[in-house]
């Protein structure tokens, strides 16, 4: 019988050591919304501002892929009158610029926008403006600076800079170690006719850290 009684007193006290255990375990888990958190910010970070963010100062032209075809919206309208898909990728130093798409359109802004574009053209109600579409890395393991954009110029001799992307999706600037940019930029044309554009130069800016240029700017072409 004290065997008995034994035997129950052991048994008691590992059932309680493993509840012990258990709730000891338990405490030390992370709440199921502090994960869920944790997990949307490794996404945010995967994803690193790679994803399309559709302007809200210009139409959705991501379907206008024929030239002489328009597209509305609530933004506006937009004529597409040349594209150019040259795919090409240079280097700046350790900063990789990939040129993914450019257009050359006609656009009639909604009316609550043309005071927004009177800041950049006299030609606010109706405009043409070359389009890029770019994606830009870091590839280095410190923060730098730098514009994929410093200076765009037509085979006509007009330019413009990267202060008159009027897209606004902050592709210039620090870049921290890794960290990979996609987005647009637009620059509105006022001196060079549609039909007389057949390419356009870019300018990238210098590399810079902390404000010392650490590797020069390259430049490249783009045919219509």
């Amino acid at each position: 019988m004290k065997r008995f009684w034994l035997s129950v007193f052991s048994v008691g006290l590992l059932l309680a050591g493993c509840s012990e255990d258990d709730a000891k375990t338990e405490s030390h888990e992370t709440p199921p919304e502090e994960k869920a958190e944790a997990e949307q910010q490794n996404e945010k970070k995967e994803k690193k501002r790679d994803a399309f963010i559709e302007s809200p100062q210009a139409v959705d032209d991501r379907d206008l892929t024929e030239v002489g075809k328009t597209h509305r919206d609530e933004d506006g309208k937009v004529k597409l009158l040349a594209i150019s898909t040259p795919g090409e990728q240079i280097s700046v130093g350790p900063f990789k610029v990939t040129l993914e798409e450019a257009k050359l359109m006609n656009y009639t802004p909604s009316p609550d926008l043309i005071d927004f574009f009177h800041g950049f053209t006299s030609k606010e109600s109706n405009f043409n403006y070359v389009k890029l579409k770019i994606k830009v890395e870091n590839t280095s393991d410190e923060t730098l600076n730098f514009s994929p954009v410093s200076v765009l110029e037509t085979n006509e001799g007009e330019k413009k800079s990267f202060e008159d992307d009027f897209y606004l999706e902050e592709l210039y600037g620090d870049f921290e170690s890794g960290e990979i940019r996609f987005g647009q930029l637009g620059f509105i044309l006022e001196k060079t006719e549609a039909e007389n554009l057949e390419s356009i130069e870019i300018t990238t800016s210098d590399v810079f850290k902390n404000k010392e240029a650490l590797h020069k700017s390259e430049t490249f072409m783009i045919e219509f």
